[in-house]
């Protein structure tokens, strides 16, 4: 069931990591912001403005201390309801020095959605958000750290003019 983007960040979706053999767990929040206003959370934007969508993954149990030097990778895909464009951005994060498991269970990625992403229509038009979370090993291969997130929505109306 989607989340109104008002009180997204309150409820995290919970990971799943694979295999589940393992104490590995975790959560995932994001929260969306109007980059010329970034410290209101907003759940409705204009389609010209540039929007700052904020992941953050923790990750628990005590296996997550050996995922040094790995990557983690999260994408963003949204999806419109009905015919409207779709989009997809990534980026990975190195486990090393102050992101290594040791130091920190938090890792945060911040997205910066250009003007123009978003096809409105002429009314507005939902956006459903995708988060994955997926990881390399040290040797760039695939790693077990995967999970992913379809709770989000976010409405995006045409340029507003005065």
């Amino acid at each position: 069931m989607p989340t109104d983007t008002a009180s997204i960040g309150t409820t995290p979706c919970t990971l799943e990591p694979r295999p589940h053999i393992w104490d590995l767990g975790g959560s995932l929040a994001a929260t969306f912001a109007d980059k010329s206003n970034p410290s209101e959370p907003i759940g409705f934007i204009d389609s010209n403005q540039v929007l700052v969508v904020t992941v953050t993954v923790t990750l628990t149990g005590r296996i997550r201390y050996y995922l040094c030097n790995t990557t983690l990778c999260v994408c963003l895909a949204f999806e419109a309801c009905g015919c409207g464009s779709s989009g997809d951005f990534c980026k990975t994060i190195c486990l090393d020095g102050p992101n290594c498991p040791c130091e920190t269970d938090k890792w945060v990625f911040e997205f910066e959605v250009p003007p123009g992403t978003f096809s409105p229509g002429d009314c507005g038009r939902e956006y459903n958000l995708c988060i994955t979370l997926g990881s390399r090993d040290c040797c760039g291969k695939v790693g077990f750290v995967f999970g992913s997130c379809h709770d989000y929505t976010l409405t995006v109306s045409p340029p507003q003019t005065d």
